[in-house]
């Protein structure tokens, strides 16, 4: 992978056999994971046997910025001009066909010009009412069914391009994160804004008055376990707030050397929290503000990060990568199982 290029997202396939990647160039890369990764076997054993690159294929032409897998053996990617839904099993066999392909709107322009087609940034899917959500760099969340591939719903309010979404499908709710300084939670079953969120404001105002650094910054990321009691959301100006769901109260902040870029609830773990940002780091958190564990990666800047309960007692593989040449591995998030070089 040349010095310009990165990758943006990861995602394991639902099996936890694969795992794929997305880069600045509109590339797909999949990686078949060796069968001590994809079992949980022991940190040893995964660095002796290395994932390969089963496929490298051209699915945009520009940067892709998010992945989702949906029912029905799909992989939907989300680029600078299109989002496009994908045979699962096709790809593996190394066939580029979209199944269909979705547009964000463009806005009117003077003398009957249009505005450019809004990048997506992030992607939800909820399963059981079959419907995609996606961030744009318009600054709305849209809602697209995915039988007939049409756009439903657009959910209107941020005034900046969104960064992040985090859905409670059996809440029916729907958080989205700016540029803006905002998170705002969306009603999804009454499709209007129920609540405007800032990290310095309450609800989100920590225990004991204290705010949080500065104004927050922009929201970068956010996450809900998915048992959707706790949210995680992170900030520009460099933390972490974890928040309950039920009363949208903060329960803590959690402070990181940069700006956090991605974070999820580590797969099997209950209530832990992983983070990467603009520094080689993968952090573990504890809910209540500890600090866990904290990593050293490959790339000095980390976009993107994944994980998956691989191994009978629920043991998580994570994976991060971003702006180098190499993707990391961890069994244990407290130190890099290994470094796969990714050369494209």
């Amino acid at each position: 992978m040349s010095a310009a290029d990165t990758l943006y997202a990861l995602a394991f396939s639902p099996d936890g056999s694969h795992l794929v990647g997305a880069t600045s160039r509109g590339l797909l890369l999949i990686w078949k994971l060796a069968s001590s990764a994809a079992t949980g076997a022991s940190t040893t054993a995964l660095a002796l046997a290395p994932p390969t690159l089963a496929a490298k294929l051209q699915a945009h032409t520009s940067t892709i910025y998010s992945l989702a897998f949906a029912p029905g053996d799909m992989l939907i990617t989300g680029s600078d001009e299109e989002m496009r839904g994908w045979r699962w099993s096709q790809l593996l066999a190394g066939t580029v066909a979209p199944l269909f392909e979705l547009r964000n709107p463009t806005h009117a322009l003077r003398r009957g010009g249009v505005g450019p087609l809004p990048e997506t940034n992030a992607l939800a899917v909820d399963a059981a009412a079959g419907l995609l959500y996606s961030a744009s760099g318009d600054g709305n969340a849209y809602a697209w069914d995915l039988k007939t591939h049409s756009r439903v719903r657009a959910y209107e309010g941020h005034t900046d391009l969104l960064h992040c979404l985090a859905l409670c499908p059996q809440r029916r709710q729907l958080f989205s994160g700016s540029e803006d300084g905002s998170l705002r939670l969306w009603d999804v079953r009454a499709h209007k804004c129920a609540q405007v969120l800032r990290p310095h404001a309450p609800p989100l105002c920590p225990p004991g008055g204290e705010k949080a650094p500065s104004s927050g910054g922009w929201c970068a990321c956010a996450a809900v376990d998915a048992d959707e009691n706790w949210l995680v959301a992170g900030w520009g100006d460099g933390f972490l707030c974890s928040v309950e769901l039920s009363t949208l109260s903060c329960l803590a902040c959690l402070p990181t050397a940069a700006p956090p870029q991605a974070l999820c609830f580590e797969a099997g773990a209950g209530a832990a929290v992983l983070s990467v940002g603009a520094e080689a780091a993968l952090y573990r958190w504890k809910l209540t503000g500890e600090c866990a564990t904290r990593a050293t990666t490959s790339s000095p800047s980390v976009w993107a990060l994944a994980t998956h309960a691989t191994a009978a007692d629920g043991a998580p593989l994570v994976a991060t990568a971003g702006a180098s040449a190499a993707l990391d591995l961890f069994v244990d998030p407290s130190h890099r199982a290994i470094a796969v070089p990714i050369d494209v």
